[in-house]
């Protein structure tokens, strides 16, 4: 009776343990499903395109994946992290938070991220270009492309080699960037980017002037303004891109059309303010008058032109000093963080320490506790036993005397149990009926929602703004919804979260389409895809309507 005894205590110690063990479990389990919706939130921010102001909740959210997580995770809050320094014009810690988001990846695992490590090498391409780096930004630009094709992002892929156009013919390399216009040119062309294909050969326009190939530069300009998507009308294209009006000229000017020449030059320097433009349509108009043999207007645009180019010149020695000055300020913020991480380390040491401490300590008291109890629980043992006996041995006369009158009361009582649960069942399926409705109508009642219905029948294509309150929208009211489609392992597009969002939100294919400004045919085909990606199965566009709305 006593080994009894000794068990049983046993026993209870370790599940003492074992609990306390749990509940240290599931604080850290709390812990990190928090800082994983912080982790997406700022994520979902970023991919609607706005620029972050600080860079607080993404130095919280990467201090955290530094020693938590998956690799996945630890790159994605590194590279959120990185974004937000370059938004708040940090470029040499934004560049620190690059390469160390890149450290993160594990390239390795099956399950690695190659689409999310591609947009990291993207982006620190695109720092070092407004560095002026070239060199490092043709080699960043060179893995994006690689790894974009591991991941199966084709699109990114293609971009990242356009952008190697322009490096090269920074660097001069003219005969390099003028091979990789036309390749990349027809690759977008194959995969149906037919604006892109269009967009990429603009650059190299001047030099095929330049080389005196006029007829392929007519062709590549033609194709500019017709398919790239850019001109509200013939030859008015959108505010930014007035160089276009130079490049015009200028070819207009090697053709011999002066007249025309000029009119685009001119239009350059009335609609182009900035210096860049400036300076091109005064480059332009003295060389037409040059070739006029009119001296004097020549001379003018000329000394126009040069004095354009001083204030360049003064602009790229300030922006130097700022490049030398955040060099300065990135190793001073090095040192700060250094020491901060130091501190931040020998607190985590006191706190664990601490936590170790206290935990043995408790079960030192209990077990202490435990047996100053011990004996007196064993001394009360044979008591107990005999009472126990006694009121078994009674226990049992009893149900003997009254066996049929206690089936008959176990019977009735089992019938009401019965009933219980089943009108308990009951109003569990209201409840349910409740929830579900519940969203529903705060999706009808939403003022985003409502706004959303007003756009959808004018037949509009949606602006960032406004995804981006669809997106608060839907993480607000269908949360369930947003993280199973956010989930990185479907690898979607952009256009294919958007159709999944607007799907969700009862709109038609036909409606799904001027929203995004594609074709209804392509909204139909990309439906049937999102079976195979969502769901790993081949399906009707209609099955995946009716799935996508059970998710609240």
């Amino acid at each position: 009776m006593q080994a009894f005894f000794a068990i049983k205590e046993l026993m209870r110690k370790i599940i003492y343990i074992v609990l306390i063990g749990i509940f240290f479990i599931n604080c850290v389990g709390r812990e990190y499903a928090e800082m994983q919706k912080r982790l997406h939130r700022l994520d979902a921010y970023n991919k609607s395109d706005s620029a972050f102001t600080t860079a607080t909740e993404a130095k919280a959210v990467a201090d955290y994946f530094e020693d938590h997580g998956t690799p996945n995770e630890q790159m994605l809050a590194y590279y959120l992290l990185a974004r937000a320094y370059y938004d708040i014009h940090e470029a040499p810690m934004a560049l620190n938070s690059f390469q160390t988001a890149i450290e993160k990846a594990d390239t390795t695992a099956e399950d690695c991220d190659y689409r999310q490590l591609s947009k990291v090498y993207g982006q620190m391409s695109r720092l070092f270009y407004k560095q002026g780096l070239m060199r490092q930004s043709l080699k960043c630009d060179s893995i994006s492309e690689k790894y974009a094709y591991q991941g199966h992002d084709t699109l990114t892929a293609l971009l990242s080699m356009s952008y190697q156009i322009i490096a090269y013919s920074q660097l001069g390399d003219n005969n390099k960037a003028l091979e990789l216009s036309d390749k990349t040119s027809k690759l977008f062309l194959e995969y149906g980017y037919k604006d892109q294909s269009a967009i990429v050969l603009f650059s190299s326009i001047d030099d095929l002037v330049d080389r005196g190939d006029l007829k392929k530069a007519s062709e590549y300009l033609r194709k500019y303004e017709s398919e790239s998507g850019f001109f509200h009308s013939q030859f008015e294209i959108e505010k930014g891109r007035e160089i276009y009006y130079y490049i015009k000229g200028y070819y207009y000017l090697s053709c011999g059309l002066l007249d025309s020449a000029e009119y685009f030059f001119r239009k350059e320097l009335r609609q182009g303010k900035d210096f860049n433009n400036q300076n091109a349509g005064s480059r332009g108009l003295a060389l037409l008058f040059q070739q006029k043999h009119m001296g004097d207007s020549a001379a003018k645009y000329a000394l126009y032109s040069y004095e354009m180019n001083d204030s360049v010149y003064a602009q790229m020695a300030t922006k130097e000093v700022e490049q030398m000055q955040g060099m300065y300020d990135y190793s001073r913020n090095q040192e700060i963080a250094r020491q901060e991480k130091e501190r931040a380390d020998h607190a985590n040491a006191i706190i664990q320490l601490i936590s170790v401490f206290l935990f043995f300590f408790i079960i030192v008291i209990n077990v202490i506790v435990r047996e100053v109890h011990k004996r007196r629980k064993e001394e009360r043992a044979e008591y107990q036993n005999k009472v126990s006996l006694l009121a078994k041995t009674n226990s049992e006369v009893i149900q003997l005397r009254t066996h049929e009158q206690t089936l008959s009361k176990l019977l009735k009582e089992k019938e009401n149990e019965a009933i219980k649960l089943e009108n308990e069942i009951e109003a569990y399926k209201i409840k349910v009926g409740l929830q579900k409705e519940s969203s529903e109508m705060r999706l009808q009642k939403s003022e985003v929602y409502i706004n959303l219905s007003k756009l959808a029948t004018k037949g509009v294509v949606l602006t960032d703004d406004q995804w981006q309150q669809i997106y608060m929208m839907v993480i607000d009211i269908l949360p369930n919804f947003y993280k199973f489609i956010s989930e990185k392992k479907f690898e979607l597009s952009e256009n294919e979260f958007k159709t999944c969002i607007l799907i969700r939100l009862h709109y038609n294919p036909k409606t799904v389409a001027n929203m995004i400004g594609l074709s209804p045919s392509s909204i139909t085909k990309m439906r049937i895809n999102l079976m195979e990606k969502l769901y790993g199965i081949e399906g009707k566009s209609k099955e995946l309507d009716e799935r996508l709305s059970q998710y609240t």
